[in-house]
């Protein structure tokens, strides 16, 4: 299901739960229904940013670009994939390849956030999901997982935000 199935499912499903009187279906369709829609390439993201989900809990391998072990890059190249959009192997090639966002842009799921780590200029990856999250593949003996990107030990390495507009 796309996010924007989602969105749509979860809208009306809270119409339906807070209306006093029933709401006629033209109605609730105006009402549901984004004021813009979303381009292909942010429904992809959306995609990816779900497919990247799916993989709570793989294993993280450096170099692994499968469920049985990704790093960060190779999970964002892998629900990137899926979805048809081919990305480079490496966090330094896929920053090349995405647009900056402005500081004031908001963020849409599938969006990447890149991380500074390391005296030697490692980067991170990890792919932005929504209310505040992103999921990620962290290092050696973890599992991909689900971050606050609040958090002070995310914020003092975040470098910036990138968005996948590739065709693909």
């Amino acid at each position: 299901m796309s996010v924007r199935c989602a969105l749509l499912a979860a809208t009306l499903l809270g119409l339906a739960g807070c209306a006093q009187q029933p709401i006629a279906e033209h109605e609730a369709a105006q009402i549901a229904e984004p004021a813009q829609q979303p381009t292909p390439a942010q429904s992809r993201a959306g995609d990816a940013a779900i497919f990247a989900m799916a993989q709570l809990g793989s294993p993280y391998k450096y170099g692994g670009t499968s469920p049985a072990g990704f790093d960060c890059s190779g999970l964002v190249r892998y629900s990137y994939g899926l979805v048809g959009v081919t990305l480079p192997r490496d966090t330094r090639e896929q920053r090349k390849v995405t647009r900056l966002l402005e500081p004031d842009e908001e963020y849409v799921a599938g969006d990447l956030l890149f991380f500074h780590f390391g005296r030697k200029g490692a980067l991170h990856v990890g792919v932005w999901v929504g209310n505040g999250e992103f999921v990620h593949a962290p290092s050696s003996g973890g599992k991909v997982r689900v971050e606050r990107f609040d958090a002070p030990h995310w914020q003092k390495r975040f470098i910036e935000a990138r968005r996948v507009e590739t065709a693909t």
